[in-house]
């Protein structure tokens, strides 16, 4: 009977030693992660705003779209992820007050509106210029305007969010509290529908519409040079945004459905839901990472622009080493005059 007790009893902090150990590694490869995508997001998209903030030849419609897309991942990366990494740690424990819990949280829905907004008004640019060259275009001004109507039009949908957000003070959590469950499902919908399924739509039927256009011109060339030239450099183009696209799918569907599951299913019965949850985050924020990767893969212009930068950087700091050393060598030189007494006539 003790031989059973002792066995039961080595079994069970066997298994607990080993769930642990699994705790501690599952953990440590988390904030890994995070820690990753963190640089190359910021790295990568602060390098994407200063390439087209100095160059002139980079300032076109596209690349103001592209330099939108780049701050609203660097708002997510540099805002979000210090701050939702302390709370994943602390059991969800809100340690940053009520006001903070209507920013933050919103903050982050907002800017991934920005973005697939932001990536239909380029798929709409792009398909206004291929299918309608000879039709007026969408000049610099007016895009710069439509990047402010992208972000105000991000504030409408996470209205509803800041307005049931509070902190609540028993369980110190920064949660929603609806009125009733049905209000909390039909958001969650509307959510789906206008971050996900209706922007990736018209996308898609643009994008569609735009492959077809740029093969019939392929099979009809007057001047086959330069029609050539024009097709590839768009062709170049449109596979970069698509790229993009599809990264901003695939990294941020997994969140959508974890929600829809919570609300109209059995999710709560699942014991490690908010751990999954908390994956489909770091996916959702490793789209920002991407993003820049992307652009440095897919286009030649970025990859340019980046070596460049990169190679200058580089001979700054080898000049300002050189110059150290010369101020070193000057001091030793004085010093040692000094020591010696001598001095020059």
């Amino acid at each position: 009977m003790f031989s059973n007790i002792t066995r039961t009893t080595a079994g069970n902090l066997t298994q607990e030693s080993t769930e642990s150990n699994i705790k501690v590694y599952m953990k440590s490869f988390k904030l890994a992660l995070y820690a990753i995508i963190f640089l190359v997001s910021a790295i990568g998209n602060i390098l994407v705003c200063v390439i087209i903030f100095k160059k002139r030849r980079m300032k076109t419609v596209t690349n103001y779209f592209i330099l939108n897309l780049a701050f609203a991942d660097l708002t997510l990366t540099l805002i979000c992820i210090p701050f939702d990494i302390p709370v994943q740690e602390m059991n969800y424990r809100w340690p940053y007050g009520s006001f903070m819990c209507n920013i933050l949280y919103p903050l982050q829905t907002m800017s991934l509106f920005a973005s697939i907004f932001t990536l239909t008004a380029v798929s709409l640019t792009r398909y206004w210029a291929i299918l309608h060259p000879l039709r007026r275009q969408l000049s610099i001004t007016n895009a710069k305007w439509v990047i402010v109507i992208i972000w105000l039009l991000s504030i409408v949908p996470v209205s509803p969010y800041i307005s049931v957000l509070s902190l609540d003070e028993q369980t110190g959590w920064c949660d929603e509290h609806w009125s009733n469950k049905h209000s909390r499902k039909i958001y969650t919908v509307a959510l789906f529908v206008a971050e996900y399924a209706v922007p990736l739509s018209i996308i898609g039927a643009a994008y569609i519409s735009i492959g077809r256009e740029l093969g019939k011109k392929k099979s009809a060339q007057e001047n086959k040079f330069l029609q050539n030239a024009q097709n590839e450099e768009a062709s170049k183009v449109i596979r970069m945004l698509v790229a993009v696209t599809i990264l901003f799918a695939v990294c941020v569907l997994p969140t959508n459905i974890m929600w829809i599951w919570l609300d109209f299913g059995n999710a709560e019965q699942f014991t490690h839901f908010w751990e999954l949850v908390a994956f489909c985050n770091i996916l959702t924020f490793a789209n920002s990472a991407a993003n820049p990767v992307c652009y440095t893969i897919t286009n030649a212009n970025y990859r340019k622009e980046i070596i460049f930068l990169l190679k200058g950087c580089v001979k700054r700091q080898r000049h300002l080493q050189s110059d150290e050393m010369k101020m070193l060598e000057t001091s030793r030189d004085l010093s040692g005059r000094r020591s010696t007494g001598y001095t020059s006539v």
